[in-house]
């Protein structure tokens, strides 16, 4: 199977960061205080993520056995199922 490497990874960070202005667009939505909670919780995990797939990004990270990508992500989306891959 061929990757897209680094430009799959530039895909993924500009999915995030629409996601992430989604998200931050609900907060600012009258909200019941645990879904204020649940919305801030997904926030800090969308920046986390971000932060990190920038960071591959910027290290060029060409596929997934690459160090790098090992280290900081664990968890994959294949077919609506999340399968958790350890180092």
């Amino acid at each position: 199977m061929k990757t897209k490497g680094v430009e799959g990874v530039k895909e993924n960070l500009a999915n995030l960061e629409v996601q992430l202005l989604n998200t931050v667009a609900l907060v600012r939505e009258r909200l019941s205080k645990l879904q204020s909670l649940t919305l801030g919780a997904l926030i800090v995990i969308d920046v986390h993520a971000k932060d990190v797939i920038r960071k591959l990004v910027e290290d060029r990270v060409e596929e997934p056995n690459h160090f790098n990508w090992i280290s900081q992500l664990r968890y994959y989306w294949t077919d609506d199922n999340c399968f958790v891959r350890c180092i």
